[in-house]
């Protein structure tokens, strides 16, 4: 398991300590999950231990605390209480459903507009192109969505939170355990924060809204698994699948039109058939998905532990840290 340092810049934070010794397994030096060591194998002469994995964290509330202390940053940080406008376009992230029953669900988080919603990102990729096909870096980033549309995504906005130089699979929960107790405490006490724009003291909290990957990305950090004949999140085990020229392909996809949709009668243009048969499947809510998941018994993580998992576990590998956020 990962050694975390913390890093700002050229400068380090002044602590530092291992990842998978954190909180109650600090004293420990091998995994009690699979006795795994922490450290590599080296000469007895050596004075400094190497750490089997290396993540650095950069923590998140000196980033947030940084946004206020700009008075053009910090009123920007209000536009999307100040200069929203309900006119059903969609515009803003804000624009969305799923922000106004955030909105509906926790009035006093809502109530006091320096609040930040964020939204995480997640990717990987190969620095050293084909040269070596065993090294990937994994960045982990959050971005603001207070700002409006035209700043929430500019480079000098985005917070690198985790830095992976493995691909970590489904063990991305345990690199992600760090920024979760972060976030946690971010909305059960919050941070008192300076704002330059109104020259007062508040307390700040945080809520991770959103999460944007592509699928083998989204795999890993939802716990829904992005192979096989049931990998589609939406119509899980409703899906219909079967292997076409040497790959899974997921069809039938009319059935989600209107009962009265022109497409449903069309045949020569699809598959020979009409969609008249079926409705579009079960519309999974958030509850259901939970409720579901807490059903599952998931192996722990560890290098020895066995990766197979019965079949009622349908496309899941494991249930996400995400789910500990209360919201």
């Amino acid at each position: 398991m990962p050694t975390k340092s913390y890093t700002r810049g050229a400068r380090a934070f002044p602590f530092s300590r291992p990842l998978w010794s954190y909180k109650e397994y600090e004293t420990l030096d091998t995994c009690p999950i699979c006795n795994e060591s922490r450290f590599k194998m080296t000469s007895q002469n050596r004075t400094t231990k190497i750490p089997q994995k290396v993540m650095r964290y950069l923590p998140l509330k000196p980033r947030l605390h940084r946004l206020y202390m700009s008075t053009h940053t910090a009123t920007n940080l209000r536009w999307h209480k100040k200069k929203w406008v309900d006119d059903d376009v969609m515009r803003h992230p804000t624009d969305g459903e799923a922000c106004k029953e955030f909105d509906r669900t926790f009035p006093d988080f809502v109530a006091d507009p320096q609040n930040v919603r964020l939204r995480l990102a997640t990717d990987g990729f190969n620095p050293y192109e084909v040269l070596n096909q065993h090294h990937s870096t994994w960045l982990i980033f959050v971005f603001p969505y207070n700002l409006p549309p035209w700043k929430c995504m500019k480079k000098e906005y985005m917070m690198m939170t985790i830095l992976i130089t493995k691909d970590p699979g489904r063990s991305i929960d345990v690199y992600l355990r760090p920024l979760v107790d972060e976030l946690k405490d971010l909305w059960a006490n919050g941070v008192r924060t300076y704002d330059k724009s109104t020259r007062k003291m508040f307390t700040l909290r945080a809520a991770v809204m959103w999460t944007v990957n592509d699928f083998p990305a989204y795999a890993m950090v939802s716990g829904s698994s992005a192979k096989g004949y049931i990998a589609c999140p939406v119509c899980k085990e409703d899906v219909t699948s079967s292997w076409h020229a040497g790959k899974i392909c997921y069809l039938d996809h009319r059935r989600w039109l209107p009962w009265d949709h022109e497409w449903r009668e069309k045949d020569k243009e699809f598959d020979g058939n009409t969609e008249r048969r079926r409705l579009r499947p079960r519309e999974w809510s958030g509850d259901d998905i939970l409720e579901q998941l807490n059903r599952l018994d998931f192996s722990p993580f560890g290098k020895t532990v066995s990766r197979t998992k019965p079949s009622t576990h349908m496309n899941w590998t494991h249930k996400s840290m995400f789910f500990e956020l209360p919201y």
